[in-house]
């Protein structure tokens, strides 16, 4: 294992990019491919639509909650190890799927066998990058998630031709045998050691530490302490990361309605099937340009990325509010484009502000708890969308709703903005001498200049840079 100083933000960093960028274009891009199949499997076993799509949402929603196994099991092996056992229990799930005889039995094998598999890939080579880059976090995890945009135009198209080929089970089996490929993928996650990781927020979060329960539990039950250092729970104690992970579930709410009833929407307009079908396609192209735009651009303009996520979130905003209002195929087009530009502004920042809030020695359990966070809100998201209509009867209160929850998110992201003499702060400015109290959120308290020592600031620096 090499053994480093800081994060070298390069070097066979970029080969970890290369790793995660396959993994999101294989294992996240997948799920929102699995969609080709869903005709396929309500046409073979005569199942409803309701069961039917049971297999793709705990497909989901599973890859996302089982993230903080992913990261315990990281945390006690190595991210390279987890990432290509998750290739190997992806390809058994989808191996047996070929033999599947109802909706059931696909709901395990691809909803909770591949799912787990996925999950164990996708979590892990995630918290790499955060290890291999700090001041280029940004723009290698933009390249990185764009992946999941070249997965809509390359594997959709794809599976239906395999489906066309071989029928759906000898489509599952190959897909099976592109899964190994993990192992490869894994391959290339070089193990990383930085030796100064951590020391300032083990600093930071010393009290809470030494007086949770995990000191009664390490008394009681030597294994108990153990368990909690796997998953790191106490995590779970910090109020930042806490009120981050609140924002990211209401955020995710939203923006997972909008894929329930898009099409429909525009075929309720008179849009052509083909046509309607198109659009999700249209903001995944522009979506797979923007993330690594957006990401390297945060990189490099001098506002914080805490704002400029915000920024892109309420894009997102403004784009499900219009959709309702375009009644015409060119005006939904125009909607796709700015929601990918949207999306593709914040969407590359999730992994960053998470290292922000967890600290890079404890990225993988931040990412863990995050992805699990997603994954409840992934999983409520499409039936409230479905419950709306059904309540109303049309399709615009779906966008509203979405709409709602991502401002929603976004004001709960203000008590994580930084006070400085009561005017908003800017990474270009200065900071004037203060104190840190992480009472609620990120407070900046003024304080003599003669007062302010070095550890002071150490301290409160570590908080505020991202």
């Amino acid at each position: 294992m090499q053994s480093v100083n800081e994060p070298p933000d390069g070097g066979w960093g970029w080969m970890v990019v290369l790793s995660t960028f396959l993994v999101h274009v294989f294992a996240l891009g997948a799920e929102n491919c699995m969609g080709v199949f869903y005709a396929e499997f309500r046409e073979v076993f005569q199942e409803s639509a309701g069961s039917t799509s049971f297999v793709t949402s705990i497909f989901v929603a599973t890859t996302m909650m089982c993230s903080p196994i992913a990261s315990a099991l990281s945390n006690l092996t190595s991210c390279r190890a987890v990432v290509m056992a998750g290739g190997i229990i992806s390809a058994v799930g989808l191996g047996v799927s070929f033999f599947a005889q109802n909706i059931i039995q696909l709901i395990i094998t691809i909803g909770l066998i591949t799912g787990f598999g996925m999950s164990l890939m996708y979590s892990p080579s995630v918290a790499m990058i955060g290890k291999y880059f700090h001041k280029r976090h940004a723009t290698a995890n933009g390249i990185a998630v764009s992946g999941t945009g070249v997965s809509m135009l390359v594997i959709s198209p794809l599976f239906q031709f395999l489906i066309d080929e071989f029928r759906w089970n000898g489509a599952l089996l190959i897909f099976g045998g592109m899964a190994l490929n993990g192992c490869v993928f894994g391959a290339l996650l070089r193990p990383l050691d930085l030796k100064d990781a951590g020391k300032g927020e083990q600093a930071e979060n010393e009290d809470e530490q030494d007086a949770d329960s995990s000191k009664t539990c390490k008394a009681i039950v030597p294994f108990c302490q153990k368990v909690l250092e796997m998953f790191d729970v106490t995590l779970l104690k910090s109020r930042l990361f806490l009120v981050y992970s609140l924002s990211l579930i209401v955020l995710i709410l939203g923006y997972s309605m909008i894929y329930v009833h898009l099409v429909a929407h525009a075929q309720a307009l008179g849009v052509e099937k083909t046509q309607a079908a198109f659009l999700p396609s249209i903001m995944g192209i522009v979506e797979a340009v923007a993330r690594p735009i957006n990401g390297w651009l945060s990189d490099r303009v001098p506002v914080r990325k805490l704002y400029y996520y915000m920024a892109g979130c309420v894009g997102v905003v403004i784009c499900n509010i219009a959709i309702p209002h375009s009644h015409t195929y060119a005006a939904l087009v125009a909607c796709m484009v700015f929601y990918g530009i949207s999306s593709g502004t914040f969407y590359p920042l999730i992994a960053v502000l998470v290292r922000k809030y967890s600290g890079v020695s404890r990225i993988s359990g931040g990412l863990g708890w995050a992805f699990a966070f997603q994954g409840v809100a992934y999983l409520l998201g499409p039936p409230i969308a479905g419950w709306l209509y059904d309540a109303t009867g049309n399709y615009d209160m779906s966008f509203y709703a979405a709409a709602t929850f991502i401002f929603v998110s976004v004001a709960i992201l203000l008590l994580l903005v930084p006070r400085k003499g009561g005017k908003w702060a800017l990474e270009s400015g200065k900071p004037a001498p203060y104190e840190c109290d992480e009472l609620i959120g990120l407070q900046a308290r003024q304080l003599p200049a003669d007062s302010v020592t070095t550890e002071t600031l150490l301290t409160c620096e570590l908080l505020t840079s991202v």
